[in-house]
Formats: structure tokens, C-alpha cells, sequence
């Protein structure tokens, strides 16, 4: 697998987080934004991934039904098209993906925190709730 350098060096980043704090503030974005509405979990995954069909086993049916899909929605992105630049979040503020898969958490584009690899569902939560601490203490 080759690696991918992310598209935003810390200048575009900056640039980034700059206009949306001018659209923030002219009214054009609402400044009461929930914090919460930002937040999100990207699931970059791989068909043949043996940990990836075990995620999907063991998590995924379940995942939307609970209280950290709300607060941490999940987006499940092909590994192939984030490498490729096809899917608009690789434009994110995030480390590079190398394997999957990976979990990683966003808030307004920017890369919080990160989970990689899948072992067991129990580990899965455990820094899903590391995740999810984050947002209620405010980000």
C-alpha cells in the first residue's frame, strides 16, 4: 500500500478555519451551531480487510441504534477512494490513512483523534468513548 500526504498543509488549514470564522461571524453561518453538529466518525475500510468484515459484524448493525451515533455519526468511506482524492472528506485536516481500518474523528474538518486497526468490539468502544468524552467536555 502506498501512503497518501494529506491535501491541506497547516497554511490551507489555517485558511480554512479562517473563512469559516468570517462566515461565522458576518451571519452567513449561523454562530449558534451546535458543537455536536461538526463532530464526525469516518470508517475507511477495505472489502477484502479481514478486521473490516469483522467491524461489520460486530458494530455496524448496531451502531446507528445507539447514543454515540448521535453525537459521532459514522461515515463509511472505501479505501480506494480516499487514496484516489474521490471522496471530498480527504480534503480534511487528517494524517495520512495507511491501512484499514481506521476510524477517525473530525470536528469542522479538522482530525480530533483516531482508532486504527480492529481487534474486538470491546477496544472498539473503549476509545469510541475516549471520542465521545471529548465532545462533552466540549472539544
Amino acid at each position: 500500500m502506498t501512503s497518501m500526504r494529506c491535501p491541506l498543509d497547516a497554511k490551507s488549514a489555517f485558511v480554512h478555519l479562517a473563512l469559516f470564522l468570517v462566515l461565522a461571524t458576518s451571519g452567513l453561518v449561523p454562530a449558534d451551531t451546535n458543537a455536536e453538529e461538526n463532530f464526525q466518525l469516518l470508517y475507511i475500510y477495505s472489502p477484502d480487510c479481514g478486521a473490516c468484515m469483522q467491524f461489520d459484524r460486530d458494530i455496524a448493525p448496531i451502531y446507528p441504534k445507539t447514543d454515540e451515533a448521535e453525537r459521532l455519526p459514522i461515515t463509511k468511506i472505501l479505501f480506494t477512494d480516499w487514496q484516489a482524492g474521490r471522496e471530498p472528506l480527504t480534503e480534511c485536516a487528517s494524517a495520512p490513512v495507511v491501512g484499514t481500518p481506521t476510524f477517525i474523528e473530525l470536528k469542522n474538518c479538522m482530525e480530533l483523534d483516531r482508532i486504527t486497526g480492529y481487534s474486538h468490539a470491546e477496544l472498539f468502544w473503549l476509545g469510541l468513548r475516549r471520542m465521545i468524552n471529548r465532545i462533552e467536555s466540549g472539544g
